[in-house]
């Protein structure tokens, strides 16, 4: 299942107090393998400036960013950024859900 289809889930309304924790769950869980990730990527593009800056002291630091960005991992991390926001949002929405519902 991907983001998308776990957010439009999530929009039900008639959810009951279990499913919303449950949904809680998952995406703290998510929430953490994504910020892991942007971790790894943000190691690998200060890597790669530093690389570049070695082999092509003229290159401009924008240049490089452009280059970064453009590549793979640079692409990954863009998505990840924005992605984690997102559940950053929907979490957040979730947890106030959880509190106006009853117990039962």
């Amino acid at each position: 299942m991907n983001l998308a289809d776990l957010f439009l889930e999530i929009k039900d309304e008639r959810l009951s107090r279990g499913a919303l924790e449950s949904y809680e769950q998952r995406l703290a869980h998510l929430y953490g393998e994504y910020m892991l990730r942007i971790a790894t990527l943000k190691k690998a593009e200060a890597l790669f400036f530093y690389a570049k800056e070695q082999q092509n002291p003229e290159l401009p630091d924008i240049k490089i960013k452009r280059i970064w960005k453009a590549s793979d991992e640079g692409i990954d991390l863009t998505q990840k950024e924005i992605e984690v926001k997102a559940i950053s949002k929907i979490l957040s929405s979730i947890r106030s859900r959880i509190y106006q519902t009853p117990n039962y």
